[in-house]
């Protein structure tokens, strides 16, 4: 009898060796004796400003995955970043286009401060300009962090499948519909946010001037762009010279970035915006450089 008690302890033990570490807050209690005891709590944070929606993700993770509740919930940006550095939830579902900070940049704040936090980004705005961005924000995380992007319109049964892969096995799991767009040539900071500065319709000196950069290192930086965008080119074809001639690169790459996604309307309104102030700004600057060369 007391060997088979020992072997289902040692195998009670290996099973708790081979489980993975409860992701969530630690926190130390007193017991009655007043000694320190540790214990991991878990919840999982829903960010989403539509309350049906919301609605609907709390009553499907409180049925399939209750042992990791109790269930969070944030409206908005600001308070899906305050939220997720305040609790350490198991697993953030943001959505992407939120009041306040994006779901993407909320990711990027929760991140920073919290490189362990499991992601997913549950949207029906899967543009490429949101897609470039994580990318580039899970790159610069070390390590990697585990994260999902899905499509809002699949099916549950594929919804909970995700879910289970990001929060239980730590691995990446990306919509089959958009593995294409997490392929594509990973745009730079400036490029991403040179598209939006074609898209309002400044000029390369413009550009120089707001990412204090030459003239030179403007234009070779969206030559790079226009690489990017256009795989095929006439360059170094017999069509060369006529396409030079027929279009107008920068509202070719406007186009380009339009057709997939690369720009959309609720964020070129954001950068319109701050666009304004900078140009304000920037005459008074202007003006001030004029008086000072005439003198």
């Amino acid at each position: 009898m007391l060997s088979g008690f020992r072997r289902i302890l040692r195998g009670r033990a290996s099973q708790a060796r081979r489980r993975k570490p409860a992701i969530g807050l630690w926190k130390t209690t007193l017991t009655g004796q007043d000694s320190r005891r540790t214990i991991a709590v878990v919840s999982i944070l829903i960010a989403e400003d539509n309350v049906a929606q919301r609605a609907y993700l709390r009553e499907l993770l409180e049925r399939e995955f209750a042992s990791h509740g109790p269930i969070i919930e944030a409206g908005d940006g600001d308070t899906t970043v305050q939220l997720a550095l305040s609790e350490r939830p198991s697993l953030c579902v943001l959505d992407i286009q939120m009041p306040g900070l994006s779901g993407v940049k909320a990711a990027r704040a929760i991140w920073r401060a919290y490189p362990q936090a499991r992601v997913i980004f549950w949207t029906q705005f899967p543009h490429e300009v949101y897609i470039n961005e994580i990318r580039k924000i899970v790159k610069s995380v070390n390590p990697p962090p585990a994260y999902g992007f899905i499509h809002k319109n699949n099916p549950e049964a594929r919804f909970i499948r995700f879910i289970a892969t990001v929060l239980e096995d730590g691995a990446d799991m990306i919509d089959p519909a958009f593995k294409d767009s997490f392929k594509q040539p990973l745009l730079t900071e400036f490029e991403a946010e040179a598209l939006y500065y074609l898209a309002l319709g400044l000029s390369n000196w413009a550009i120089a001037r707001k990412c204090s950069l030459s003239l030179r290192g403007v234009e070779s930086r969206l030559t790079a762009l226009y690489e990017k965008l256009f795989v095929t080119t006439a360059e170094g074809t017999p069509n060369e010279a006529y396409d030079k001639l027929a279009y107008n690169i920068r509202t070719r790459a406007f186009f380009e970035a339009l057709r997939r996604g690369l720009l959309n309307s609720d964020e070129l309104e954001k950068a319109a915006k701050e666009l304004e102030g900078w140009i304000e700004r920037d005459q008074k600057r202007y003006l001030e450089e004029s008086k000072t060369t005439a003198h």
